[in-house]
């Protein structure tokens, strides 16, 4: 227990009441004492690196961590955090020179720039006859040195703004070490930079709006981030507009020039007949006319199908009931017909 902490000497007793010595110090100095200390927790583990830190990215990295064992038939348990899952790790007891035994653990695996200023843990937990068990534990910074990442823009106060507003293009990375990053600015469609630094500012105008991006670099190596948009607020939604008018435009221009075609068209072919139209009309299209003369149609646009046949009539001795009309002093009536015959097979036909 804690209060057994003290000065231990050593005694020799014989026979009762025969012989007792005492090898007390305080008499003789070159007389040694054993002195026993009882603390309430354990000493921490001893935490090693086995490579110089910082370490490059893809090394590979060794810890070891050792906790005394003062009862080796209950040794205390070992444990990692903070480490990497692929990890491989080794346990064992061993006994160091002074003959005192520890527990030795073993971790390595690959150095990640994840693992950047991660805080690596060794936790020793000592078995106690009491209700809660001592954990002690050390802990050691891991540093990784690794070429940027994650880079990309970041756009105050946002990528959609108005004429005349300051915007801020901050470009943003991890990299170690990080002070000796630097930055490069590009814009879409120019050859040559248009800035250094990790910040830039301007005045947005609507020829500086557009596709932004930026390069950082270290010692170890580079890398671009993807390019970002900066509008102008409301352009969007104005081209929706536009491109909507437009097309609205255009479909009203195509459905003119089809009408007007389809006009033309019909207004292009000649009139036709059918054939049962012509028999409704008893195939028949007279017309009286006064004068003599011979019939002669009027309709010149007909069709190469539709044949004209002309004849001359001769009313002179036309009976009208009982009378017979002779030529006489009166004046004569002459009377024309024109005649249209609507079938193709009756070219042969005479009137």
């Amino acid at each position: 227990m804690k209060n057994h902490s003290d000065r231990y000497y050593f005694r020799l007793e014989m026979e009762p009441d025969v012989f007792r010595a005492t090898f007390n110090p305080d008499i003789d100095a070159s007389r040694e004492t054993v002195r026993i200390t009882v603390i309430d927790s354990p000493q921490p583990p001893e935490l090693k690196p086995n490579v110089k830190l910082p370490v490059m990215e893809n090394t590979t990295v060794d810890l070891s961590c050792s906790a005394k064992a003062p009862c080796p038939e209950q040794p205390p348990t070992v444990s990692w955090s903070n480490i990497p899952k692929s990890a491989h790790i080794t346990t064992q007891l061993q006994e160091k020179p002074d003959k005192t035994q520890s527990v030795f653990s073993h971790v390595t695996f690959k150095a990640s720039y994840m693992d950047h200023r991660k805080n690596i843990s060794c936790t020793a937990t000592y078995p106690r006859k009491t209700s809660e068990d001592s954990t002690v534990e050390n802990t050691v910074m891991l540093r990784v040195l690794f070429s940027p990442k994650e880079t990309h823009i970041i756009i105050d106060p946002s990528a959609s703004v108005s004429v005349g507003t300051n915007a801020t293009l901050t470009c943003k990375c991890k990299g170690s070490p990080s002070k000796d990053m630097n930055y490069t600015w590009f814009k879409r469609e120019q050859e040559m930079p248009i800035a250094w630094g990790k910040n830039i500012t301007f005045v947005v105008t609507r020829n500086n709006t557009g596709s932004y991006f930026c390069i950082a670099r270290n010692k170890h190596g580079q890398q671009s981030s993807p390019k970002i948009q900066l509008t102008i607020e409301g352009d969007g939604f104005s081209h929706v507009i536009y491109g909507c008018t437009g097309g609205l435009l255009a479909f009203v221009m195509l459905s003119a020039v089809f009408f007007y075609f389809m006009r033309t068209k019909t207004s292009s072919q000649p009139h036709v007949i059918g054939s049962d139209q012509a028999t409704d009309r008893n195939s028949d299209m007279v017309a009286i006319y006064a004068n003599r003369s011979i019939a002669i149609s009027k309709k010149s646009e007909k069709k190469e199908t539709d044949d004209l046949h002309y004849g001359e009539i001769d009313f002179s001795k036309l009976q009208m009931g009982n009378m017979t009309r002779e030529n006489s002093n009166n004046d004569p009536q002459t009377e024309y017909a024109e005649i249209q015959v609507t079938g193709r097979n009756n070219k042969n036909q005479k009137c």
